[in-house]
């Protein structure tokens, strides 16, 4: 080899190791922090491994896109302003450029791996670590109030990415389940928000190693008293600020590994939902072998005003159970009843009043319920009936319409009345029956009052429950940016008689008779005996 061959050789060599240097370097950018209001102080840092470089952003909105329990796909969507992030924007540029082409490695930045990490004060709460990852839509979009409102410096507009990505797989890294070391009871403690009448739903999961308890500040029963002929499957749903429940969240990852095989199980617990305002309990569920059905991790958020500035962003997750059995817990039943025999005709009593009274003019919903074995009398917030006059069509020309059953609905605040708490747990073990031949009716009185005037009256005859629920109003994330919830009791009633009231009416036309003695009423005295007849002295 001679002298020239080996310099040439080398420097080709050094010009390739620069060359390979400065494909390999990684370009590492972290977007600067901007503040938004996250309730809870969670926030979702995601981190993007590009074969190029590694790109971290915060983004305040972020949804999962299937439910992670049934593991049947992975995909997840951000939304955030729009901020210097070259290599993200360049694989959304390519994603269109390469968009009919079927190469699986076709260009640069089809494929990465992104981390969701999500941070709370600094310490990761969970992460979510998704391989393989590609854009699968994006657009630029300006968020504003739908009305003139944006062009005011105080609400504003947002433009923002909304980024969509499909991947190949989804993992929860070990060092995020921190599991307890010995079967133990952990109470989470009471929820950090705010509830009408300090009604809250507390949840105790019991599974084979230890015990949580966790105060939700969304519960819902999907189903389980609603009449059917078929079987009610026993399900309901929670929703709260994302944490990190241990136990929880391993039987997530279990009932994931299993998901679609026939053969294997899930992790199976107990659930006792109680209904309490933190002096007492009034009401229970004992919900037993139940399994997540469902489980979310989303963003919730109103347009423009989280990024504006006018209301915030919450991280939650939102989880379903279906359970294989129910039972309604109604502790105050047999204190009502006392020693009180089953056969007894004594009549039981109890009255609650609604302690929330914004109704319009002071008008209050006084329903009564007579039972077989008493009277229960409530004030609910909401009260609706309805369309009396409906009719169904029968399809006989000769008929012009069908009455349809009259129905109420109940609505108020998980409440102490227990005679009515019982009446559903009774009926809800005849779900299947169908026909009323075998179930308690009940009689239903509704006055409209204000103050101490009756305005209008509804008779409700042989009534019974066609549905139950209990139902968290959450009004997206306002509840939480406002720190207020309401659990409410939902009664659905069918009845088969009505009749209204008009006391106002009948008031105005009744007409007073003189108490005068009509000469009917004399006695006929000649026709007496006399010695029926007094003789005067």
């Amino acid at each position: 080899m001679t002298c020239k061959n080996t310099k040439n050789i080398a420097i080709f060599s050094i010009v390739s190791l620069f060359a390979l240097t400065s494909i390999c370097i990684s370009n590492v950018y972290a977007e600067e922090s901007r503040t938004y209001k996250m309730v809870g102080e969670i926030t979702p840092v995601l981190t993007f491994t590009f074969r190029d470089g590694v790109e971290t952003y915060e983004f305040p909105v972020f949804e999962m896109g299937e439910n992670f329990v049934s593991n049947s796909g992975t995909s997840f969507s951000v939304e955030g302003t729009v901020t210097h992030s070259p290599l993200l924007h360049k694989a959304m540029d390519e994603s269109y450029k390469y968009r009919f082409s079927n190469a699986a490695f076709d260009y640069q930045l089809k494929y990465f791996d992104v981390d969701v990490n999500f941070v709370k004060k600094g310490e990761s709460v969970l992460t979510l670590d998704y391989d393989n990852c590609r854009i699968d839509n994006y657009q630029v979009e300006t968020l504003d109030s739908n009305d003139y409102e944006s062009y005011f410096k105080e609400v504003g507009f947002a433009i923002v990415d909304k980024i969509d990505f499909i991947c190949s797989g989804i993992t929860i890294p070990n060092n995020s389940q921190v599991m307890y070391k010995d079967k133990t009871y952990v109470d989470f403690g009471d929820s950090e928000f705010t509830f009408a009448n300090n009604m809250r739903s507390a949840l105790t999961f019991t599974y084979e190693n230890g015990i949580e308890k966790i105060q939700f500040p969304v519960f819902n029963i999907i189903s389980g008293y609603a009449e059917s002929s078929e079987n009610v499957v026993a399900e309901f749903q929670v929703e709260g600020v994302l944490e990190q429940y241990p136990l929880l969240y391993n039987a997530i990852e279990q009932s994931r590994k299993v998901s679609g095989l026939t053969t294997a199980s899930n992790i199976k617990f107990d659930v006792l939902a109680e209904f309490t305002n933190g002096e007492s309990t009034l009401w229970g569920i004992d919900y037993s072998t139940c399994r997540i059905s469902d489980a979310q991790i989303t963003t919730k958020t109103d347009k423009e005003e989280g990024f504006t500035g006018k209301s915030g962003f919450v991280l939650v997750h939102q989880l379903s159970f279906v359970c294989s059995g129910m039972k309604g817990i109604d502790m105050n039943y047999d204190e009502l009843r006392g020693n009180t025999p089953s056969w007894s005709s004594n009549p039981l009593y109890n009255e609650y009043v609604e302690p929330i009274q914004n109704t319009d003019k002071d008008l209050s919903a006084i329903t009564t319920f007579t039972f077989n074995n008493g009277i229960e009398k409530i004030e609910f917030s909401m009260f609706t009936q309805n369309e009396i006059l409906s009719t169904l069509n029968t399809g006989d020309t000769r008929i012009t319409g069908k009455s349809v059953y009259p129905t109420i609905e109940l609505r108020g605040i998980v409440g102490d009345y227990p005679m009515l708490y019982n009446y559903v747990e009774q009926l809800r073990t005849l779900q299947g029956v169908s026909g009323t031949q075998s179930k308690e009716l009940v009689d239903i009185d509704v006055d409209l009052v204000s103050g101490e005037e009756t305005l209008r009256g509804f008779n409700y005859a042989k009534c019974r429950i066609i549905d139950y629920q209990i139902s968290t109003s959450a009004n997206s994330e306002e509840s939480y940016v406002k720190n207020s919830f309401a659990l409410e009791n939902i009664f659905d009633f069918e009845c088969q008689g009505y009749h209204p009231n008009n006391p106002v009416y009948d008031t105005m036309f009744k007409v007073e008779k003189a108490n005068t003695q009509s000469s009917k009423d004399l006695r006929n005295t000649q026709d007496w005996r006399s010695d029926f007849i007094s003789k005067r002295q």
